[in-house]
């Protein structure tokens, strides 16, 4: 199997699928075929029970894709009900062929009458990749009726409805409990919506050549334990100051522990020192949270900043004339940093003096920064990133669901780990003091948010294995991160 990890967006699958047959020698019809058993071959190694099949076939590949299918899984000894929906007459010379072939050994196929019968599994060929604009009222009826059926439901290359360069369902999707894909994995099936209407993902390339592959320019990539850097194993005869001395800068008034979360990641990711300036009249809550974690107040900022090999700037700092006063020294210092939450001004990055910076905005905290609505930058994730990335020559996190990391003229890295109970108070702030831990130990911003990024999603996984994931608070994260490395540690060795 090729290319597990890339990411491909609409355009560039169908560039892959062009290069398939001219380069590799396959027909569209010889791809249809291989799809179609991969499909139900993975329907067969996952439900080898089943006995009723209802195969819901589109007008476009997608639908020729089921046809095939359907074929499949009569041959098998399968019930099989095939619903067409849209105009046959526009398919396409290979769908029409699976079509013919269905017919011919005596398939029966119905138009959507406005209800799906019952049985054990729905397959999804409806609608695929190309979908651009919102669904009509009439698919949309469809898909809800779908999507309300006690069945598992699988999709072929991708849930109808959902758009295979943002993620976003368009405005409903088929709620698939499997999708599989190929070709090329499209970068919507991880982003936004994607995982909560793709189920289990299987990837099957198709056979496609690895000279193909190379003539394909990789964008984007999946964020993976074998695809990210650690710093170095230490050596015994080492001291903490090699580790780097990280300083968060925070902790406003009644918001001290957005610094404390930061700080204690910083700690439990393996930061030699750490320590907090927060408002003065946060000193003795935040002297007394942990010992580890040493505690000045603002007062003495310049100090601080002097001390510092990495600065965490932002957690719980607060909007204040004496916080901009603030962020002015530290836009004046060129050492490595972190901006996260109130720090995230368009002015500060503006003169930020260092050229080791990582930002980690939510949707919100981007809308800020790029003047639009947190509904714009949810709409297309992507696009909003690589903005981020044209106006701040820094390295970006855009946290959410399908967390992304880039810089100007790199890779867009997605992470498509973590949970749902991960949208709760403080998640930023650990995520934060995890980056700027793997700065003080050596990494560069882009691999020191990379390895944060997936430390921090595989330590909000690793809780959800024993608890209930909505009951997920920040410094249970912060708890699991020393599990996490050693398991992505592991992997690597073998």
């Amino acid at each position: 199997m090729l290319n597990q990890n890339n990411l491909y967006n609409r355009q560039q699958v169908y560039l892959l699928d062009q290069l398939t047959m001219s380069e590799d020698g396959q027909s569209s019809e010889q791809l249809m075929g291989k799809a179609s058993s991969a499909v139900w071959r993975s329907i067969q190694s996952r439900w080898p029970s089943i006995k009723h099949v209802v195969i819901l076939a589109g007008c476009g590949n997608n639908g020729g894709d089921a046809f095939a299918v359907a074929s499949l899984a009569k041959k098998s000894g399968v019930k099989v009900e095939l619903i067409t929906m849209g105009d046959l007459s526009m398919q396409s010379a290979e769908s029409r062929l699976f079509r013919e072939s269905w017919e011919q050994d005596d398939g029966v196929t119905h138009q959507w009458s406005g209800n799906c019968p019952d049985c054990d599994l729905i397959i999804d060929g409806l609608l695929g990749i190309g979908l651009s604009r919102g669904l009509n009222d009439t698919w949309s009826s469809m898909i809800k009726k779908i999507n309300s059926k006690k069945a598992v439901r699988v999709s072929i290359d991708i849930p109808s409805g959902l758009n295979a360069d943002t993620g976003m369902a368009m405005p409903v999707a088929i709620e698939a409990d499997l999708t599989v894909t190929f070709i090329g994995r499209k970068i919507g099936l991880y982003l936004a919506d994607g995982s909560d209407y793709c189920g289990d993902v299987v990837f099957d390339d198709l056979g496609l050549s690895a000279a193909s592959v190379a003539q394909q320019a990789v964008n984007y990539q999946l964020l993976e334990q074998l695809n990210v850097k650690l710093p170095e194993p230490r050596k015994i005869n080492s001291y903490k100051n090699q580790f780097g001395h990280v300083i968060v800068i925070g902790g406003g008034p009644t918001m001290s522990g957005a610094a404390r979360l930061a700080g204690l990641a910083a700690l439990r990711c393996g930061a030699g020192l750490v320590s907090l300036c927060v408002h003065p009249d946060n000193v003795t809550v935040a002297a007394n949270d942990h010992a580890e974690l040493m505690v000045s107040d603002w007062n003495a900022l310049d100090d601080m900043l002097s001390l510092a090999t990495v600065i965490v700037v932002g957690p719980g700092l607060g909007n204040s004339p004496r916080t901009k006063e603030m962020l002015q020294k530290i836009a004046a210092i060129d050492k490595p940093v972190v901006v996260d939450a109130d720090a995230l001004q368009p002015w500060f990055l503006n003169d930020l003096r260092s050229q080791n910076c990582v930002i980690t905005p939510h949707p919100g905290e981007a809308a800020r920064l790029l003047e639009c609505s947190s509904q714009q930058i949810q709409k297309d994730r992507v696009a909003s990133i690589l903005k981020l990335n044209e106006h701040w020559p820094v390295v970006s996190v855009l946290k959410g669901a399908g967390s992304l990391v880039g810089q100007q003229h790199g890779v867009l890295k997605l992470c498509s780990h973590g949970h749902s109970g991960m949208a709760t108070a403080g998640m930023g702030d650990v995520l934060s003091g995890l980056i700027s831990a793997y700065l003080a130990q050596g990494l560069s911003p882009e691999n020191a948010a990379q390895t944060a990024v997936l430390v921090h999603a595989l330590a909000a996984e690793h809780y959800a294995k024993e608890h209930d994931s909505v009951s997920l608070i920040a410094s249970d994260v912060i708890d699991r991160i020393s599990l996490v490395v050693r398991d992505i540690r592991q992997a690597k060795r073998v």
